[in-house]
């Protein structure tokens, strides 16, 4: 390749230097010769003036006398064919041989009698003649075409525009012997040019793939006619039979297709088949070809460092060793290895990748909307499905392209719809929840009893060999401090029992009532509306009481409940 370089460089460079010379004095010779011939011109005009006018009176007097002259001979000239006639007639009839003795003896002796008629038409026509063939000689030579006749020692290769078509054909040769052996590397163009400019037809000049094919028959190598397949330009093989190559391109096609007759099938990367003449060294058997194309290459794949990576554990993860790592990332080290740093690493990566186009039809969910419906009967808090939602079905179809089997694109090309979506519909309360502290009514939600007291003496639990059915509520002088309810309610029971003492029920709605027992005095009456947080009795030990405490329950639909599951 650097040889044939060089030699391209050398011819480049000598021919310019000869443009650039011829022009030089071609430039030099044609101003010069201009610049004489218009002195000479201007001096020859005025000193040849009285001579001219001299010739011109002469010329007029003697064309007068020769105009004469000739009238003269040729009246002369006249008479004498009509003698000659009356005597060629004569010899005919003693014989061929003495009409031609006759003949000649006749013509010479009028070029002898009449000189002077014959040399006044040679003077005439000779001149005319020139300036004829003149003309068409300038006509002839002006509308040829003129090429480079290129020739290899001996043998000429064929006739070529310009040099540029030569140097388009050892381009060509250095694709096309791509595979030469190393030892041949040198050799695919190792003759030098013999250019020489001939007249050619524009129409036959030969074409630079028939000088490439020239230049490898006269080349070194040992030379065959195969078809060369090319990926993305570079030569991956060549074989003896393009039937076989095509056959092999088809057969990955179709394999590619999984039996989809209806899927289009093509090669991701620019296929190229080139047949003519390749180096020996360069060809495979088709069995080897179709092995190397349904192979795997390596592809280089830049791969962004993370956290804790390591060189083992990345090798490992491209199936490469540490060497191989290191072999393509020279400066790599452990110490380098941060995360955010690039590395370079080789993935698989078929020789030919097929890109294959089908449709695809199946079913999808369409997805059910929910739809709320407001109910100013319930608190904002409620909520209850009232239709469940079901799920709609749609066949779609798409077309999916793939390439070696992993999806590069997909657009959808139509869907119809199976069964349509059943809307999903959720009740949800609007009316606002009482917060408890308007008198009467319940929230749902209870606070502590006792603010000023918050030791728990018994919990709601076994106790005794009994069952304890609420808390007891104490502390540090307990005895008078105030009760309050739970939640807003009406009070329902106040009272005295023996067991309980003085004690209070407040009904708080939905189900839920509240007891306080073993009070020293009852703020409230039966019947009253009482807000939560309200003051509604005093800690005392009324009853079956052994100290001043609080004894509190919760009942929910009249079962009783733990309090700390329902206190704040």
């Amino acid at each position: 390749m650097k040889r044939q370089e060089k030699m391209k460089q050398e011819r480049q460079n000598n021919g310019g230097a000869r443009l650039t010379r011829l022009s030089r004095f071609l430039y030099i010779v044609g101003v010069q010769s201009v610049r004489v011939l218009k002195k000479l011109g201007r001096w020859l005009k005025k000193k040849l003036r009285p001579l001219w006018m001299f010739i011109g009176l002469w010329l007029n007097r003697l064309t007068g006398r020769w105009i004469a002259g000739l009238k003269a001979e040729s009246r002369a000239l006249g008479e004498g064919l009509k003698i000659a006639r009356a005597r060629l007639q004569k010899a005919r009839s003693f014989g061929l041989l003495q009409m031609m003795e006759e003949f000649f003896s006749v013509v010479s002796k009028s070029m002898v009698r009449h000189r002077k008629v014959f040399w006044a038409i040679i003077n005439v026509a000779a001149p005319a003649a020139a300036v004829i063939a003149l003309f068409f000689t300038v006509q002839y030579w002006s509308g040829l075409e003129f090429g480079l006749l290129l020739s290899y020692g001996d043998e000429q290769v064929g006739v070529i525009q310009d040099e540029s078509t030569f140097d388009a054909a050892t381009d060509m040769v250095n694709a096309r012997m791509v595979h030469a052996a190393p030892q041949d590397a040198e050799a695919a163009v190792s003759l030098t040019p013999v250019f020489s400019l001939v007249a050619a037809d524009k129409s036959a000049y030969t074409s630079a793939a028939a000088v490439c094919d020239a230049i490898i028959e006269q080349s070194d190598g040992i030379i065959a006619e195969g078809t060369g397949l090319s990926v993305d330009g570079k030569i991956v093989g060549v074989v003896k039979s393009s039937a076989d190559l095509n056959h092999i391109l088809n057969e990955i096609l179709e394999e590619a297709k999984q039996g989809d007759s209806k899927a289009d099938a093509q090669f991701a990367q620019h296929i190229e088949t080139t047949t003519g003449l390749f180096p020996t060294s360069a060809f495979i058997s088709s069995n080897e070809l179709s092995a190397m194309l349904q192979g795997t290459g390596l592809s280089p794949r830049a791969y962004k460092v993370q956290e804790n990576d390591s060189i083992d554990n990345i090798a490992e993860s491209f199936a490469l060793s540490q060497t191989e790592l290191r072999t393509i990332n020279p400066s790599l080290t452990e110490e380098e290895l941060q995360p955010g740093n690039i590395l370079m690493v080789n993935i698989p990566k078929k020789v030919l990748e097929v890109e294959v186009t089908k449709l695809e039809t199946y079913e999808e969910e369409i997805p059910y909307s929910t739809v709320t419906e407001n109910d100013d009967s319930q608190y904002t808090d409620y909520t209850a499905v009232r239709v469940q939602g079901v799920n709609g079905v749609k066949e779609q179809t798409d077309r999916v392209t793939y390439i070696d089997g992993e999806e590069v694109n997909r657009e959808k090309v139509s869907e119809v719809v199976v069964s349509e979506p059943t809307d999903k519909v959720v009740v949800t309360g609007t009316k606002k929840r009482p917060t408890g502290y308007e008198p009467g009514i319940g929230s749902g939600l209870l606070i502590w009893p006792t603010p000023s007291l918050r030791i728990i003496t018994t919990y709601y639990e076994y106790r005794w060999g009994s069952f304890h059915t609420g808390l007891d509520i104490s502390g540090g002088a307990a005895a008078g401090k105030p009760i309050v309810a739970a939640d807003g309610g009406v009070v329902t029971t106040a009272g005295y029992h023996s067991s309980y003492g003085n004690y209070i029920i407040i009904n708080h709605g939905n189900g839920m009532t509240t007891l306080y027992a073993h009070s020293s005095r009852l703020l409230v009456s039966v019947g009253d509306k009482v807000a939560k947080g309200q003051t509604i009795a005093l800690v005392g030990s009324t009853g079956n009481s052994t100290g001043a405490h609080l004894h509190f329950e919760v009942r929910v639909n009249g079962a009783l409940q733990n309090p700390l599951q329902y206190v704040g």
